[in-house]
């Protein structure tokens, strides 16, 4: 019986499961770039000074200057961790370049065993260090919703479950049982990364052009502001 839950898991669950994900993220893209280009075109000023957007962009995906604050250092390296195996170790891990040549004829580079469980480990590490700091910070705590609490333990789930199956020997559960979960917790997290906050993950390019295009005053509205505050002639 669990043979043929992987079976199904692991071919038409996972085609279903990566489709509605792909149609999903396409969809949000497709939104975004229109709410751009609706406010680039309302906008008094219509210059968008893209070097400073990329600039912005490369300091978000690698954030080297929260890295050199103190305060913000653990959190940022805990996030580049975190991200750096939820995203390499499904891509190229050899058990799952596996899957993907055999259920989709795609050929990727592969890591070694103990370089996927490194990056599985550390992400474990990192992911359990965010949801602690999360739950140890009040601020942080009263803004977290249901899915800032349960998108980390799916996560959890999931790459606990696929240490155990690359790793039998140590796992006290049938082997096929963790592989059955790996699988299951996946693709129900796949599904729901255009439904959540995962869509991060396609939209994080757009950030900070939609931060430039939203955040503009029209033509002269800075002066109309000095004079209803009674500070002609002064910096606001």
């Amino acid at each position: 019986m669990l043979d043929a839950w992987i079976d199904l898991a692991r071919g038409p669950l996972l085609r279903l499961a990566l489709l509605v994900m792909l149609l999903g993220l396409l969809r949000v893209i497709a939104l975004q770039v229109y709410e751009l280009v609706v406010a680039w075109r309302r906008a008094g000023d219509q210059y968008v000074p893209w070097r400073i957007v990329w600039r912005r962009l490369a300091g978000w995906i690698v954030p080297w200057r929260a890295l050199r604050d103190g305060r913000r250092a653990p959190y940022s390296a805990a996030s580049i961790v975190f991200h750096a195996g939820i995203i390499l170790v499904p891509l190229f891990f050899a058990g799952h370049v596996a899957i993907w040549r055999s259920e989709f004829g795609v050929t990727l580079p592969a890591f070694s065993h103990a370089t996927a469980d490194v990056l599985s480990l550390a992400a474990v590490a990192a992911l359990v260090w965010l949801l602690a700091a999360r739950a140890a910070n009040p601020a942080r705590r009263h803004l977290s919703g249901l899915q800032d609490w349960m998108l980390p333990v799916g996560l959890l789930v999931c790459l606990g479950a696929g240490l155990l199956t690359s790793h039998p020997q140590l796992s006290p559960f049938d082997a096929r049982a963790a592989y059955l979960v790996h699988l299951l917790t996946a693709e129900a997290l796949l599904v729901f990364v255009p439904l959540s906050k995962l869509q991060h993950m396609a939209l994080f390019w757009t950030t900070q052009a939609s931060t430039e295009l939203g955040w503009r005053f029209t033509p002269g509205a800075g002066m109309r502001v000095r004079a209803t505050l009674g500070k002609e002639g002064q910096g606001v």
